[in-house]
Parts: structure tokens; C-alpha cells; sequence
């Protein structure tokens, strides 16, 4: 690493948690008796049908939990989704909005949702933008307030 400061050789990537794939195990467990569905008749064995293409829901869920993911770099932003990618160059940034609970990376010609990026995640993307983004105040906690009696 000669030549570059830690906070641009840093990378950052935010994508959805491990756990997540449980759901998608559930989801197929779920869909099994549907998918697998024989007809009326009692006792009548599983059957392949068309029903069958249900299992593509816990796939598709799978390929969404596997590829979406924000990565931040030195280099900029690249924003990965199902079924593509979208680099952004810190050049091209105008800056962050956040509306809700989304956070979106604002452009001249408009904005780019930046998946699984939440608030409190703002303040390591503006130390690794090298000055790029202004530089925020760590997030302060709260506990929730307390039962009154």
C-alpha cells in the first residue's frame, strides 16, 4: 500500500444478512405441498405439474439475496442488483439523499437507490469518499425510553 492513505485503500460493501437465507428455506418448505400437489384423490402420490415452477420463488429469492449489495471504494460506488451492476464514479455524484428509510446516491440527471445502505452506515461511506463527501457526525444511539410506573 505505498502511496495511498487507508481510508482510500478501504472498501465497504453492504448487502443483506446470511440469516436471510432461512427465510428462503421456509419459503420453499412452504411451497411444497403446493408445488407437489396431486389432486383430490386421497392418497394419490406427488405428482410433477406445472405447480412444480413454484420452486422458483425461493430461487429467484436466493439469486436476489446473493447479488444485491452496495460496494463502496476509493473508486466510487457500485450498485449491484439481480440482474446487473451500476457503477458510479465519485466525479459523477452530486451527493446522498435520504428519504425514508432509503438512501439514494443523487446524480445530475437524477438519483440511484443504494440497496442495504441504512442511515448509520452513512458516516463510514463519507470517510472512505477521500473528502468527496462531507464528513458526518457519528450516528448517536438512543435507548428506548423506559416504562413508567
Amino acid at each position: 500500500m505505498t502511496g495511498t492513505s487507508a481510508a482510500q485503500s478501504r472498501v465497504l460493501v453492504f448487502r443483506l444478512p446470511r440469516p436471510a437465507y432461512f427465510a428462503v428455506g421456509f419459503l420453499a418448505v412452504g411451497i411444497t405441498p403446493i408445488a407437489l400437489y396431486s389432486g383430490p384423490a386421497e392418497g394419490a402420490p406427488a405428482r410433477i405439474s406445472a405447480l412444480t415452477l413454484l420452486y422458483l420463488a425461493p430461487v429467484l429469492a436466493a439469486a436476489f439475496i446473493a447479488r444485491t449489495r452496495t460496494r463502496v471504494d476509493a473508486a466510487g460506488i457500485r450498485i449491484t442488483a439481480v440482474f446487473g451492476s451500476r457503477r458510479l464514479g465519485w466525479e459523477e455524484l452530486q451527493g446522498i439523499s435520504v428519504i425514508g428509510r432509503s438512501i439514494y446516491a443523487v446524480l445530475r440527471d437524477g438519483s440511484v437507490r443504494l440497496p442495504c445502505v441504512r442511515q448509520n452506515d452513512l458516516t463510514a461511506i463519507a470517510s472512505v469518499s477521500a473528502g468527496r463527501l462531507p464528513e458526518l457526525a457519528p450516528p448517536v444511539l438512543k435507548s428506548a425510553p423506559g416504562k413508567r410506573r
